[in-house]
């Protein structure tokens, strides 16, 4: 097989996208996708910002441990790019940058709630580690296999009824649904566990098609999968009816 050649000379590594599935919840449906679109400014409307928008896509899609939003002071309006950022679990998209959390003359507003520190740097990686840009194939490959395992970890451990199971994972794993279900922060207010444990789930929901799944909030997380694509449904009809009907009184004014 002949190896692609750059200007130089040398030849072109081909990556294969179809080695690897990539799950990226932004690209699940057209809403998700939107909302991101939506969040970071992303836009198509010149060729400029196209190539931008699409260029930060295919980073999402590769870094997608990354925080897909980059949170913005509420008092200072300064972007939160390093450090810590303190989150308020109670008011809507409160955040304050270290600098503004620390003056004490700092005006919050509304908000007189305890803040939460949340380092910004380790949002993105597991374990507080960095994201998977630098990964080579077998590190991705190996990834991948630990995901799998994962997922069916807590699947036997959403299953096993027994106290003295053979698995040594099985009880740690049954911790960690617990947690889950009982963590007053969860998913919005930042904790690890439960946004691996989330993301999991939402991964065995979108594979699983048992009529009557065991597994915890798999039936929920299916059901508003599918709330979603009816309303992304609803939506592609009427922008079809208005974009026909915008076709129509061109038409009619053109004859």
């Amino acid at each position: 097989e002949k190896v692609p050649l750059d200007r130089s000379g040398r030849p072109i590594k081909v990556i294969d996208d179809d080695a690897e599935d990539l799950d990226c919840e932004f690209l699940n449906n057209r809403q998700a996708f939107l909302n991101l679109c939506r969040g970071n400014h992303y836009q198509f409307d010149e060729l400029r910002r196209a190539k931008h928008t699409s260029m930060m896509v295919l980073w999402h899609l590769h870094n997608r441990d990354a925080p897909k939003f980059v949170q913005q002071c509420v008092s200072c309006s300064r972007e939160i790019l390093s450090g810590k950022r303190y989150h308020c679990n109670v008011c809507p998209d409160y955040d304050l940058c270290a600098q503004c959390y620390k003056d004490p003359k700092t005006n919050r507003g509304s908000c007189t709630h305890k803040l939460q520190a949340i380092d910004v740097e380790s949002e993105g990686g597991q374990d507080g580690g960095s994201s998977s840009s630098g990964l080579t194939e077998a590190q991705r490959k190996h990834r991948q296999r630990n995901l799998e395992l994962h997922i069916q970890l807590i699947e036997h451990a959403s299953k096993c009824n027994s106290k003295e199971c053979p698995s040594k994972n099985c009880a740690k794993m049954k911790s960690y649904l617990a947690h889950a279900r009982k963590c007053p922060n969860g998913v919005q207010g930042g904790c690890r566990i439960c946004k691996r444990i989330w993301t999991l789930l939402r991964i065995h929901a979108q594979k699983c098609k048992d009529s009557v799944c065991p597994i915890p909030q798999c039936m929920a997380i299916r059901e508003k999968m599918r709330q979603l694509q009816k309303q992304q449904q609803a939506m592609d009809d009427r922008r079809r009816l208005e974009m026909n009907r915008h076709y129509r009184k061109g038409g009619i004014s053109v004859a």
